[in-house]
């Protein structure tokens, strides 16, 4: 690779001038570590000066320390250059060829990196000092970095010594990378069957296939390439995940049991934790690679394309599409019928409390939803019909006193309280169940459940909008519920076509939240903020081409 210097330089005044450069540091003495774990200089590193005087034929050859005192001032000539200099002497292609090389570079180190490690390890004088107990330990300490990296290292280290010495000589020379090595090592070195695999000749059988005759294509002279020597020339030749896919269908046919008893360990090992923190829930967990395909293909088919001014990240419209797919499945009855009722989201809130909040305490609750109705009401009370009864007047609370003793709108497993937004949400877009309770906290009555738009309505809604209406966003019906578009049910909106449309479970959230109006014009539902600016509506295809 050549990078066009501007004027031409001698081999060995080249060295000189990055040898100036490089300023001794402080540094501490022979096997104490500095403030970032580095390591004093080694014994019989050349001094700076000295540097300055070498060609690159006497660096060759030079002692360890030198070679490193002199790759130390090369770094530090190269990185302390400033990126905008650079851009203005050299161009995009010969940095990019520059950062391969480099990339390459490091590799190769890190691999004799990992040959010092072993030496350091067999030589046993880091135990000397006491400070650590083993030598992961120590490299971490010494390296600056985790414990778990220094561990990973040495066990790479002892794989390309022990193992797959063909890749460890790869390493060294630059003919293959570090990654393709690591998936080599993590992938075909995972049990004594496929490790003894590896160092057999490619032309052998294997196990249980029947003998073949030898071609005579491997010259008397010269064994057979092992299987080892095959992968390496397939790592030099194939992209990362097409290298690791190989390696993993080699280590299937070398020791299928293997396979075998990693899918039962990790059926053993699955689990899936969900708590209730302080303002959500936090999951936890581990799936088979089955049930993580299957979840992951789940949410993959709910992850629509984002509308225009969705600014989610994938994370969180990931989350979403885990809420839409249990709402799918609660709203669809597909859990079976194994409970007399069938699984949903349920609400516990007094009847003041829901005709406050709906601004509507007397209109008759028949097209309702998502919440069950607690009141608490006299043995004596009016009970006739499934509607809500318009409870008698109560001011509203002004005093903590007053606020306290009135119970907040709770999940029906005692947690909450329930935000306000959501809880005006789900009685909207769902079911209303009254349940009367006796001063004695008795059932004494219940009434039925009745949806908010009808089923014929319902495909009525799907055959016109066909998606969810908001601007951008093509959310199939599957993932959309009917919402009151025009004027809210709360604000004594009626519950037919012109005043329904689809909107997805994350836009339904999101008009409600943010006070969002739907107007519709033209045969089509249009979008203004609570400032009354428009939300551009774009068009989907199928519109376009009508």
């Amino acid at each position: 690779m050549t990078l066009a210097p501007q004027q031409h330089t001698a081999p060995g005044s080249a060295i000189g001038a990055v040898a100036r450069q490089h300023s001794p540091r402080n540094e501490p003495g022979q096997g104490e570590t500095g403030p970032i774990g580095e390591t004093g200089p080694l014994d019989g590193q050349a001094p700076a000066d000295d540097l300055g005087q070498m060609t690159l034929t006497q660096l060759q050859s030079a002692s360890l320390p030198t070679q490193v005192a002199a790759l130390e001032a090369l770094a530090e000539a190269v990185t302390s250059t400033d990126p905008a200099t650079e851009t203005q002497v050299y161009s995009g292609p010969q940095l990019g060829r520059a950062s391969v090389a480099v990339h390459h570079v490091s590799d190769r180190l890190h691999a004799k990196r990992l040959q010092w490690q072993l030496a350091e390890e067999a030589d046993g004088r880091w135990a000397a000092t006491g400070s650590a107990r083993t030598y992961p330990t120590h490299t971490a300490r010494t390296h600056h970095i985790s414990h778990t990296r220094a561990k990973n290292q040495l066990r790479l280290a002892r794989q390309l010594r022990d193992h797959i010495p063909a890749f460890a000589a790869a390493l060294h020379q630059g003919k293959v990378g570090l990654e393709h090595t690591q998936v080599m090592a993590n992938g075909a070195l995972t049990s004594p069957e496929r490790i003894a695999a590896l160092h057999q000749p490619l032309g052998d059988n294997l196990p249980g296939t029947h003998p073949r005759q030898n071609s005579g294509a491997e010259s008397p002279h010269q064994p057979p390439p092992t299987v080892e020597e095959f992968l390496l020339h397939q790592a030099q030749r194939l992209r990362l995940e097409d290298f690791r896919r190989l390696v993993a269908y080699f280590a299937k046919v070398a020791d299928p049991d293997a396979d075998e008893r990693g899918y039962r360990d990790a059926s053993e090992r699955e689990f899936f934790d969900i708590a209730k923190t302080l303002d959500g829930y936090h999951l936890a967990g581990f799936l088979t690679d089955e049930h993580g395909q299957l979840l992951k293909t789940a949410l993959q088919a709910l992850l629509t394309p984002p509308a225009p001014d969705d600014t989610r990240t994938r994370s969180q419209r990931r989350a979403q599409a885990l809420a839409d797919m249990a709402h799918i499945l609660l709203n669809k009855g597909l859990t079976g019928s194994h409970a007399s009722v069938r699984p949903h989201l349920g609400v516990l809130i007094g009847p003041e409390q829901f005709a406050q909040m709906m601004k509507n305490a007397g209109v008759d609750i028949k097209e309702n939803a998502g919440v069950d109705i607690k009141d608490q009401a006299d043995s004596g009370a009016d009970l006739g019909g499934t509607a809500f009864q318009k409870p008698p007047p109560r001011p509203e609370p002004h005093t903590w006193s007053d606020i306290l003793n009135t119970p907040p709108a709770t999940w029906t497993d005692g947690t909450g309280p329930v935000p306000t937004p959501l809880l005006r949400r789900l009685a909207t877009c769902g079911e209303v169940y009254r349940i009367l309770f006796s001063p004695e906290n008795e059932v004494i009555n219940h009434g039925r459940a009745h949806r908010t738009f009808t089923s014929a309505q319902r495909r009525a809604l799907i055959a016109r909008d066909r998606h969810c209406t908001y601007p951008g966003c093509s959310a199939p019906p599957s993932l959309c519920e009917s919402h009151h578009a025009r004027v809210s049910w709360a604000d004594d909106g009626p519950t037919d076509l012109a005043n329904g449309a689809l909107l997805c479970f994350h836009h339904h959230d999101l008009v409600d939240a943010k006070n969002i109006t739907m107007t519709r014009q033209d045969g089509r539902w249009h979008f203004h903020t609570r400032h009354g600016i428009p939300i551009t509506n774009l068009p989907t295809p199928w519109e376009q081409r009508e």
